[in-house]
Parts: C-alpha cells; structure tokens; sequence
C-alpha cells in the first residue's frame, strides 16, 4: 500500500535517524557499546520508505542501483581520481605553507580492509538513502542545487553524534565544509550515472580510506587542524567548479529514473 505522496519525506527522515541513530541513543542512557551511528540503518530507512511511498517496485529500483556498473568511463575515472587528487592537492599545498607532511610507508592488506569495510558498511548504508532515495525525491520537486544543499543539511546533521568522538570541535568546521563539498561531488557522480548508487558507494570508500588511512597521518599532530581546513578548502574548490561546468545541473540530463512520489 503506497503512502501519501506528502509523508515520504519525514517518513524517511524518521526512519533514517531512529534506524541509524540508535547506538547513540542508547548510549547515551548508560547503555554500553559503540556509540556512533549505523548507516545500514539509512539503507533500511531508505527501502521502507520506497516501499511506502512507490510500492515495491521502487524498492527493487533502490536495489538494482546499487549493483549498476554501467555508467561513461570518464565518471568511474572520476570516482577514484577525484579523492586522490584532492588530497594530493591538499598535501601539496600544506607542504608549501609550511605543514611539515611525513609520508609513511602504507600498509595495504590494513588499507583493503577499511576499504571493504567502508564500502560494504559505510558506502552501502548511506549511498543508497542520500543519493539513491533523497537526492532524486527531491530532485522531482526542485533543481539540482536546491536538492543538493537540502541532502548536504541532513548529511552534516546525522554526522552530529561523532562529533568530540571522531572529529574534534577545533576540526568541527572544516568536516562539515567537506561534507558539503562532497554532497556536489556525490550528487554529479549519481545524476551523470544516470542512477547508479555504485559509483558514489565506491568514492565515499576512496575517501575514507585514503584520507584518514593515509594522508591524515602524514601532518603532524598540531598541524592537524590546519591540514583539515585546507583539505576542506580543497573539496569546496572541486564541488564550485562542477557547478560552474555543469551550469548548475549536476550532471542531472532530465533521464534518471525517479520512481518516488
């Protein structure tokens, strides 16, 4: 039975956090255990909400995105390309104002895991909810930009339970800038797929991987805020020229699938 069209917003909103919040929560009542969100919980949000909202058919699109390979050679360059070159850019650039960088020999079987583990978890809970579900539910209603900014809001906002746990406050800002930044990035990787959560599962991996895997470790510690907010710098300088070059549009041709009401 398909809800009404005017629900699914904060029927997915509901869901996704009660679903994904609640380690936080709990912990938060003295319970025990690891307090920081469960994005697989967004995945399930995501599903019920298609259900509801376009019936089961529109589940199985949420699904069958997630495994779609087909998309131009140029954005799955870009899906790895694009991570790289923004922390190579940022590294780069805080060697030249005087962050003393100290590259350090990788271990790459520890790498693969986070990698899986990213991307299977991480990449598999959120993808599908911010750019499989919300990003093309609003799409349907306003442009590109607005849609984005709107998905870039409650992606900053769910990240508010790690907060002093996994960033600090000094670095507070310069994460939520990059979270920003990213959701352009993410939103022209899905749009220009034409629906393929594949390829922002796979970026949103490559971040958190190489990032705080890797180059992360090579500022020293009172350089790390600094290091931060240059990175941050980084990424709203790629998500400003993708708006520019794509004349705001994202990627977003009017052919995407959009099975949600």
């Amino acid at each position: 039975m398909k809800s009404n069209p005017r629900l699914t917003l904060p029927l997915f909103l509901s869901l996704g956090f009660v679903l994904s919040w609640y380690p936080w929560l709990l912990h938060a009542l003295g319970y025990s255990g690891n307090p920081n969100p469960n994005p697989l919980g967004l995945l399930l949000a995501a599903l019920i909400a298609a259900a509801m909202s376009g019936g089961w058919r529109a589940t199985i699109a949420i699904l069958k995105s997630i495994v779609r390979v087909r998309a131009p050679i140029g954005l799955w360059s870009a899906t790895f390309l694009i991570p790289i070159i923004a922390l190579a850019a940022a590294a780069s650039i805080a060697a030249l104002l005087g962050v003393a960088m100290q590259p350090a020999p990788v271990s790459w079987p520890e790498q693969l895991d986070r990698f899986i583990f990213a991307l299977l978890f991480v990449g598999l809970g959120e993808e599908p909810a911010w750019r499989g579900f919300l990003q093309p539910l609003l799409q349907r209603r306003m442009d590109a930009i607005r849609a984005t900014i709107c998905v870039a809001s409650v992606w900053a906002i769910w990240h508010a339970p790690l907060m002093a746990r996994e960033f600090a406050w000094a670095v507070a800002p310069a994460f939520l800038v990059s979270v920003v930044a990213g959701a352009f990035v993410l939103a022209w990787l899905y749009n220009g797929s034409r629906g393929s959560i594949l390829l922002p599962m796979f970026m949103h991996a490559t971040v958190n991987t190489i990032g705080p895997g890797i180059v992360f470790s090579w500022a020293p510690k009172d350089q790390v805020i600094l290091f931060w907010y240059i990175y941050a710098a980084v990424w709203l300088a790629i998500a400003t020229a993708l708006i520019v070059a794509t004349r705001g549009r994202l990627g977003l041709a009017g052919a995407i699938e959009r099975n949600f009401a």
